[in-house]
Order: C-alpha cells, then structure tokens, then sequence
C-alpha cells in the first residue's frame, strides 16, 4: 500500500496541476481549435488537484486501473506517484535523455515538472503488461472490451469526438440493459446508441496474431520491437511510416495471438500527447 507523507503530496499534487495548467497554455497555442473545448475540463482538473494538496492524506490512495489508459492517465494516480519517487534527484537533461530515448522531444517551452510528468506517462504505458483478460469481478463492459477490443475503440472514440453522452449511455447499456432502457429509451438518440451497443454485442469477436500499429514515438525500429518482444515473442515486424508528429506506423506479428489481445488491451487509445494516440488493430 502506497502511503505518501503529506508534504511529498503536496508538493507533488501542486507542481501536477501548475503543470496542467501549463500544457494547457502550450497546446492550446498549438491546437487552438481542438482544445477551446478543453478549457473548462482542464480548470476543473486543476482546482481539484490544486484542491486535494490542501487535504491531509488520511488514507490510501485508491489503485486505477493500468488498462484505461485513454484518454490520458490521472496525474494522481498511485502508478504516477511511484514514478514521481523515482524521478526525485534526477536532473531535466537526465529526463529529455530517456524522453528522446523514447521518441518524445522534450520542447523548450516545458517546464521541468511538465517534462516529468510525460516521462511518467511514458514509462507507465511502455511497462510491462499485467496478464490479459477481465478481473474476476469485472463488470459486464469490461468483459467484453477484453472480448472484442474494437468495443472500446468505437467508446473511446466517442469520448474524443466529445460524445461524452453517449459514450457513457453505451457502457450503461452493456452493464445494465433494463435500467439504461427505463432512464434513455424515450430519446431517439439513444435508441439509436443502444442498436449500435447491441450490433457490436452480438457481433462475433476477431482477433489475429498479426496487427496494424501506429502513433508510437519515434524511438527508432529495434527498440520499438523491443517493446512489442516485451508483450509476447515477435514473429516479423516492420514499420511502414515514421512522422515526427504522428509517429511510427507498422505491421507486427506476434508468435502467438494472446500476445497479440494483450498488447490491445494495454496500447490501444493509449494518448501520447499532442492529439496523438496509439492503435493497434488486427489484421
């Protein structure tokens, strides 16, 4: 169990949501457009961040799933407070070595703390996998998103295009289809939100050794095969495209096919920042 002491949470929980704040300001002058939509949801990230330091830590915080990592991974989480233990000492020149090690340029207009935080993010989604497959006591959308990961890509897409309605209608028809009829089945739209769930939901599961990659960091091909050998044993690999900002495109093919759902279920939606996310599809 992860206890921090007070002063180191913080001072950490401060620095997270000045840092939000900050990335905020770099992508919206980047992005104007896409992240106008974001303002509010990034103020209010912040004033609970900023919020939470002033609470005394009076008890564990609570484990997030490794899995969800779309879009984006909760700067408070117990997974980043390691990392942020981790990082305690080193110096920013030591964080934009392992940065561009991965393929993610630390850009001048980072601060140090927002600096931390994307290598945070990145060692997070590049560690290795837990095992494949739904808790025991998952509920009845997580079991199918471990069945048919395209399930979660078609959410999570509706999550990015701000459908944030329907996106949660859709995962509270899957867990409880009686309950989501009552509250929503007068409203033609979300008549329509539970044809597409049952479509999917009956729609028989494909999964495939071989699959179509793309958004991962330029890190170079030998070392991103290394981290598509640290899921499962590779068969062949190639990369087909790399793009500074949309990043490396290829096909990869796993000896076997639980490899293959493993690195889906761990990868798929992952978001590396800059409207950049990683998928990964079978072929």
């Amino acid at each position: 169990e992860l206890r921090p002491a007070l002063s180191e949470t913080t001072d950490y929980r401060r620095d997270a949501a000045a840092s939000l704040r900050a990335r905020a300001r770099l992508h919206e002058s980047i992005y104007p457009t896409v992240m106008a939509p974001r303002r509010a949801l990034v103020a209010l990230a912040s004033t609970l961040l900023a919020a939470s330091a002033l609470r005394p830590a009076t008890r564990c915080l609570r484990p997030v799933s490794a899995r969800r990592a779309a879009p984006g991974i909760d700067p408070t989480s117990p997974q980043m407070q390691v990392e942020f233990e981790k990082l305690k000492g080193v110096t920013r020149e030591e964080v934009e070595e392992e940065l561009n090690l991965l393929g993610i340029p630390a850009t001048p207009d980072m601060d140090d703390m927002t600096a931390k935080l994307r290598l945070m993010e990145a060692r997070i989604i590049f560690a290795a996998p837990a095992a494949a497959g739904p808790a025991a006591n998952a509920s009845p959308y997580e079991k199918l998103i471990s069945e048919k990961p395209s399930v979660k890509t078609y959410v999570d897409g509706l999550f990015n295009k701000g459908d944030i309605n329907g996106a949660n209608v859709f995962m509270e028809y899957v867990n409880d289809k009686a309950g989501a009829q009552t509250r929503y089945g007068k409203e033609q739209i979300y008549q329509d939100v539970f044809a597409k769930a049952e479509e999917m939901i009956s729609a028989p599961a494909f999964t495939s050794a071989k699959l179509l990659y793309g958004g991962f960091p330029m890190m170079g091909e030998d070392a991103l095969r290394g981290q598509m050998e640290s899921i499962g044993a590779v068969k062949a690999f190639s990369v087909t495209e790399e793009d500074p900002v949309t990043g490396m495109v290829g096909v990869v093919e796993f000896e076997d096919e639980s490899s293959a759902v493993t690195a889906v279920e761990k990868w798929d939606g992952a978001d590396m920042g800059n409207e950049v996310m990683l998928t990964l599809k079978y072929q």
